[in-house]
């Protein structure tokens, strides 16, 4: 008798209880998570923000897929952690790539400063100071290059638009009045090489390349061009 009820109330609770259900995490979820990791990779170009927008791409799909079919799939959770991760880390790829580009000295590009290019104040006879010499190209190291600050002298150029040669100037004080006061030693005359070229501006700007020295120009302490500029590298 207790055998034929227990088989029963057996019966009962099979019939009654609910089937288990098994749902499977949406691959387009977890590929948006893996790809999300590669956004990170804006801080070498622009170019790899489809990485970003593919990842986004792939977690809206698969938000949409569990949506259509949410017996099926589950994995909402992971799209929408995919498609954060890939926002936040293609932000800061940029943000490190923008603070290099504009902060930072290139790779192979001495940084100097403008005290470097004046001859001592205790030796009448240098004009051309043996540090400038230095900054030269040579035979032991041909692709010698500086990195220097400076403003554009707007007074010695008669363009504003896609300048490719100019004089840099240490300091943006200088004006028609006080141009004679403008020693060699602080004027570098750049020429852009490689279809670079820059507007007019009033702002410090930063530029990078072949430094020289023209020992026939160097003989002039005032009007002269001793320092040029072969600039190949400009900072935005």
């Amino acid at each position: 008798m207790s055998t034929e009820l227990d088989n029963h109330l057996i019966e009962e609770t099979d019939e009654s209880a609910p089937p288990i259900q098994y749902r499977s995490v949406s691959a387009l979820a977890i590929l948006a998570v893996v790809v999300s990791a590669f956004s990170i990779l804006t801080v070498f170009h622009w170019l790899f923000w489809l990485v970003f927008l593919t990842a986004i791409l792939l977690g809206y799909l698969a938000i949409k897929r569990i949506r259509f079919a949410p017996t099926e799939y589950t994995g909402i959770g992971f799209a929408r952690s995919g498609m954060a991760a890939a926002l936040v880390l293609g932000l800061i790829g940029q943000g490190i790539h923008y603070y290099i580009r504009k902060y930072t000295v290139p790779y192979g590009y001495k940084p100097i400063t403008w005290d470097l290019l004046e001859p001592d104040s205790d030796n009448p006879a240098e004009i051309i100071p043996p540090a400038a010499y230095e900054l030269e190209p040579n035979d032991t190291d041909r692709d010698r290059r500086i990195y220097i600050k400076g403003f554009i002298n707007l007074n010695m150029t008669d363009r504003t638009i896609n300048l490719r040669q100019f004089i840099l100037v240490p300091t943006a004080s200088h004006c028609n009045f006080c141009q004679t006061q403008i020693k060699s030693t602080e004027m570098i005359l750049v020429t852009f090489t490689g279809g670079l070229s820059i507007d007019a501006t009033q702002n410090e700007i930063k530029l990078g390349g072949k430094f020289k020295v023209d020992p026939d120009q160097a003989a002039n302490p005032f009007g002269g061009l001793p320092y040029q500029l072969e600039a190949d590298f400009l900072q935005e």
